[in-house]
């Protein structure tokens, strides 16, 4: 990167729920291409159309891109077909890291994994806690922890939580209005227990990795600073959108639910030794309240 030019940012999965809070938010700070699938536009930024599960069109990409730094947001997530979380999560991040590798030092990499690659039996867990996945979605992102750190051992993999906003629904919280909609009852489980994590602040990390901290290679946790049952966040975000039918939601148990870590807990030690002290659940709507 030339003496005073402005680093070049790409972000995978731009047109995403996180990616679209993480684009403009880079763009104050980067050159910013924002990458997905389609090439659809993305205020504040140049789109580029990229098929990660196309290693050579990736790799061709990214060596006339020259990006100075990735920020990997793109990912199949739970409810995708099966198959998407091997052929996007494992091979299409594999592929990215390869290529960000091919650049050499000078590109720096970021990317997002979850804390479902833990099995919900030790928490709270470290930031290198061994990955012991419960479910299929689980099992593509800890393999997409690895293949990033084995192509680019200087890299971050960020390790979080649910991800929300308040200026826009999020998939869970939207699964549930659905259930009520058609007139169901839906069960949030009163004994899983995550950190979610407003997707304005993971944003702000994820960007501050990328282009102000080359010297944090390796895993790190960087979640909400609340913990909350998947009923206890459900519920405040189903208040938070006035949700018809919201009392219909009853709490129950994933005890007994194969797939379905119990408790995923996180130290944020990293997060902390960094600044990042990213607000709680209850914070945020407190915030938006007062505005």
């Amino acid at each position: 990167m030339a003496a005073g030019a402005r680093p070049r940012l790409l972000v995978t999965g731009a047109t995403g729920y996180l990616g679209r809070r993480l684009v403009p938010l880079a763009a104050g700070r980067a050159e910013v291409v924002a990458a997905s699938r389609t090439g659809a536009a993305v205020s504040g930024a140049r789109p580029m159309a990229l098929d990660l599960t196309d290693a050579d069109s990736v790799a061709a990409a990214l060596a006339a891109l020259r990006p100075d730094a990735v920020v990997h947001a793109a990912a199949a997530n739970p409810g995708a077909e099966p198959r998407r979380f091997g052929e996007v999560n494992v091979a299409g991040t594999a592929a990215l890291a390869r290529a960000v590798a091919g650049l050499g030092p000078r590109c720096r990499l970021v990317s997002v994994s979850t804390d479902v690659v833990h099995d919900g039996r030790s928490a709270p867990y470290a930031d290198d806690a061994p990955a012991r996945p419960l479910s299929a979605y689980g099992r593509s992102k800890a393999e997409g922890e690895s293949v990033v750190l084995a192509a680019c051992p200087g890299a971050a993999v960020v390790r979080t939580s649910l991800v929300y906003d308040l200026d826009e629904i999020d998939r869970g919280t939207a699964g549930f209005a659905a259930a009520l909609a058609r007139g169901e009852a839906p069960t949030l489980f009163g004994d899983v227990w995550r950190q979610p994590v407003w997707a304005h602040s993971l944003a702000d990390a994820l960007v501050d990795l990328a282009l102000s901290r080359p010297e944090v290679a390796g895993l790190a946790n960087v979640a909400g600073r609340q913990v909350l049952s998947r009923a206890g966040f459900g519920l405040r975000l189903l208040e938070h959108w006035q949700v018809a039918g919201r009392e219909r939601a009853v709490e129950g148990s994933a005890a007994g639910v194969s797939e379905v870590p119990l408790d995923l807990r996180l130290r944020l030690d990293r997060a902390d030794a960094l600044g990042y002290q990213l607000p709680g659940v209850d914070t945020v709507l407190l915030a938006a309240r007062r505005r």
